[in-house]
C-alpha cells in the first residue's frame, strides 16, 4: 500500500511539473505576402517536439539565397530549446532540414536539401485571423531569413488554430 502511495505521489508531482511548463501546438495556413503563404503544424514543450512548414505551388515564388524564385520549400525539424511565453507570444527553437526547389536567375531549376539549419518559431494563440506566426532560419552561406520578411512582423493564420498553455 505504501509503495502504491509513493508511486502515485511521484507521478502526480511529475504531471504537475509538466503541466506547469509552457507548451504550444497548432497549425493551419499562414497568410502572407505573395510567395510566403505556407502550411504549418507543430507541437513544442520543454521536453521537445516537432515543427513542419511547407510552402508549395500556390505560394507564387520568392527570392531566397541562390534562388531567384522558390516554388517549393519544406522546413522540418525537432524542437531543442524550451518554450518561452512573453507578452502573449510563444517562442521555441530547434534545428531543421530545409528542402528547396526553385529557379536561378538564368532559369535553371535548382534543388537543394540542407540539414541542421537553426530555426526559431514565434506565434500567438487563437484561430483564423487572430493567431499569428513568424519563422526565422539561418541558412549556411546565405544567413538569416524570416517569413514574413518585414522585421518584427508576424503573419496571421488564414485558417487553423494555435494553442498556448502556460
Amino acid at each position: 500500500m505504501g509503495l502504491c502511495f509513493a508511486i502515485s505521489t511521484i507521478l502526480a508531482s511529475q504531471t504537475s511539473a509538466y503541466a506547469s511548463d509552457p507548451r504550444v501546438s497548432g497549425g493551419g495556413i499562414v497568410d502572407g505576402d505573395l510567395g510566403t503563404t505556407s502550411q504549418l503544424g507543430f507541437t513544442a514543450s520543454s521536453s521537445g517536439g516537432e515543427f513542419l512548414c511547407v510552402m508549395a505551388g500556390r505560394s507564387g515564388g520568392f527570392l531566397f539565397g541562390p534562388w531567384d524564385s522558390v516554388s517549393q520549400m519544406q522546413v522540418k525539424g525537432s524542437v531543442s530549446g524550451p518554450v518561452t511565453v512573453s507578452g502573449g507570444i510563444a517562442s521555441f527553437s530547434g534545428t531543421a532540414t530545409i528542402h528547396v526547389v526553385g529557379k536561378t536567375a538564368a532559369g535553371d531549376v535548382l534543388t537543394a536539401t540542407v540539414a541542421n539549419v537553426p530555426y526559431t518559431s514565434r506565434q500567438t494563440a487563437g484561430g483564423a485571423g487572430v493567431a499569428m506566426h513568424r519563422l526565422e532560419v539561418v541558412m549556411p552561406g546565405i544567413g538569416a531569413m524570416s517569413f514574413p520578411s518585414r522585421p518584427d512582423t508576424m503573419a496571421p493564420l488564414k485558417s487553423g488554430h494555435i494553442t498556448i498553455r502556460q
